[in-house]
């Protein structure tokens, strides 16, 4: 496999930490050095010992010695592992915060597009577990570093006795690599082929904990259902991950009984040379010492080998992420200013728009154009890309064709921040943050986040300001009970929060993409009626189911399967009567058949 993933990670770490990277590469050369001197110092305890057993030497004064050195080896070796393993400690933790700062600086920039791709967001918890995951292909080549200079400590030593037992120990180690390697690539593919399952596991954990969906599960008697749902994907994965691991507990088996051959092999030798040569009991050991720790050094580099080709694969599928072409920002520069103030107003030039992967185009040659100040409503069944048509104009999804302008300048040449600064929105699904309520107001516009009055301003405009006053804190009370034991809003008074912070943004052009969709048609007429006042001197579009609302806009769009079908006022689609004047009529008879059903049951009561 190509090595750039490598060199890439070894580039990156160096820069957060080049420190830790030096001082893990002394240390770990330190250690890998130690066999020799620890083998010669055991070596010569035997001997010393066993010639005072035997009566050869009356002398302690060598063999306190010995042993002295024996206990400050050790030591050392113990001190430097633990120190390696703090700063390995260390540098994680800088790295953790590097890494998930990286990767969310790069989901804040990806185009919104790519957040409706389910393979996106399986790439996305297949690169999770922070600088510890990044940090292991750089430490498990400083452990193979360590475990090179161990190897020569070893070799060297057996060298001096016989350089075939070097030989042997070298050939016994080929297959132990090939099977860690060929384990280490089964298991990142089982990792890559499992993501999208484990995503809907820890999907339906999310749904049985999360307080918001709490409600709804237990009226509808949804927990049994969603806990098999979640036990049917985790076992499933949970039983490839134990095929898997039951073939490497029978790949290790068989390896250790090569090994066992292996050293019944190396006795074989020994013993011949214990017969030919002058060979002492600390010579024998320190022998035997030394062909476990080259084997068991083997060993390790084949693992560590398996692993770096496992953990390369983590790399490589970790920087694709942030190479991937359509990920990247556009190149081109977008140097021209918003229209302050607009003049012209807005304009959609046979704009078409499809999803990646898409068969047909969501949105195909939409045109029409926005006055200054003109107050535009878009209606239209679900489906119908009401809202894809906004988040093509706010600059959310890219065009498959046409062009939007803003008084003659194209949005794709607009400064991007200058383009958001300007366009404020509240969509259906605004989010109720679990922040102070000035906190919720602020966000709209966070440069002014510290300006308590024209947060206040906004709250008053929106009609929000009358139910805050009354909260415990006032503006500072916290909202919602995931971190702390704030207040709840009922849903009309989260519409006014969200109202006002779509007033502190103080943009030129404000779209409601059915915020009240959730409100009674009394609520959502107080709403519409505030927007309306508050807009009057923007461009403003709302989009509504309930035609009532509609009939306030300067003039209404109707949408159907992507397409504009209609254009004008009330009064000029309902004397059509087509689309527009259908989808009123069922409203209409809805609404007159809910009135009489209340006269009804007053009279009987």
């Amino acid at each position: 496999m190509d090595g750039k993933y490598l060199w890439k990670a070894f580039g990156y770490v160096w820069k957060q930490g080049k420190w830790w990277l030096v001082l893990s590469v002394i240390l770990s050369t330190t250690v890998g050095c130690s066999p020799f001197l620890t083998l010669w110092v055991a070596k010569e305890i035997i001997n010393e010992v066993t010639r005072f057993i035997q009566g050869d030497t009356k002398e302690y004064l060598v063999l306190f010695w010995l042993l002295i050195g024996q206990f400050m080896l050790t030591l050392s070796m113990s001190a430097i592992t633990n120190i390696r393993e703090y700063f390995d400690k260390r540098m994680e933790c800088t790295l953790d915060y590097e890494v998930q700062q990286l990767i969310l600086e790069k989901t804040s920039a990806v185009s919104i597009i790519r957040f409706d791709l389910p393979d996106f967001h399986n790439h996305l918890q297949r690169i999770s577990g922070g600088g510890a995951r990044l940090l292991s292909p750089i430490r498990s080549v400083i452990d193979m570093v360590q475990s090179g200079f161990n190897l020569f400590s070893y070799a060297a030593f057996l060298l001096v006795i016989d350089w075939r037992l070097v030989i042997v120990s070298l050939l016994a180690a080929i297959p132990f690599y090939y099977i860690q390697a060929k384990l280490g690539q089964s298991r990142y593919a089982l990792h890559v082929a499992q993501s999208s399952v484990a995503r809907e596991a820890e999907y339906y954990k999310y749904l049985l904990q999360d307080r918001r969906s709490v409600k709804e599960i237990r009226l509808f008697g949804l927990a049994s259902l969603f806990r098999a749902r979640w036990a049917e994907r985790f076992w499933k994965n949970a039983k490839e991950q134990l095929n898997l691991e039951r073939k490497q507990q029978k790949a290790e088996v068989g390896m250790e009984g090569f090994s066992a051959l292996f050293y019944m092999g190396m006795a074989v030798i020994l013993i011949w040379l214990a017969r030919t040569a002058k060979m002492g009991i600390g010579e024998f050991i320190a022998i035997i010492q030394a062909i476990q720790g080259t084997q068991g050094t083997f060993t390790r580099m084949s693992m560590l080998l398996a692993k770096l080709y496992e953990e390369k694969l983590f790399l490589k599928d970790f920087y694709q992420f942030f190479e991937h072409e359509e990920l990247q920002l556009p190149s081109k520069e977008r140097k021209q200013q918003f229209p302050s103030p607009i003049q012209k107003g807005i304009t959609f030039e046979n704009v078409s728009f499809r999803y990646i992967g898409g068969e047909h185009d969501v949105l195909e040659n939409i045109s029409f154009h926005v006055n200054y100040k003109e107050k535009i409503a878009i209606v239209g069944q679900n489906g119908s890309g009401k809202t894809t048509l906004m988040k093509c104009l706010m600059g959310l999804y890219p065009l498959s064709h046409g062009q939007i302008m803003i008084d003659g300048r194209s949005i794709r040449d607009i400064d991007e921040t200058q383009l958001r600064n300007n366009l404020t929105v509240i969509f259906q699904d605004f989010i109720r943050y679990d922040l102070s309520v000035k906190e919720n107001i602020a966000i709209g516009n966070i440069a002014e986040m510290d300006y308590m009055d024209k947060v206040k301003q906004a709250a008053r405009l929106s009609g929000a300001d009358s139910f805050v006053q009354q909260l415990p804190q006032g503006y500072e009370t916290y909202l919602g009970r995931m971190f702390v034991d704030g207040e709840d809003l009922s849903g009309g008074q989260w519409q006014k929060i969200a109202l006002a912070r779509a007033l502190f943004r103080e943009s030129q052009v404000i779209i409601l993409d059915e915020p009240t969709a959730a409100l009674d048609p009394i609520a959502e007429m107080d709403i519409f009626n505030k927007f309306k006042l508050l807009s009057e001197n923007k461009i403003a579009i709302f989009i509504s189911h309930r035609l009532a609302a509609a009939r306030m806009a300067d003039r209404i769009i109707v949408m159907k399967e992507g397409k504009i079908v209609e254009i004008g006022t009330h009064e000029q689609l309902m004397a059509l009567g087509q689309e527009y004047f259908q989808m009123y009529q069922m409203q209409a008879q809805w609404f007159s058949s809910e009135k009489g059903e209340r006269e009804v049951v007053g009279w009987r009561n």
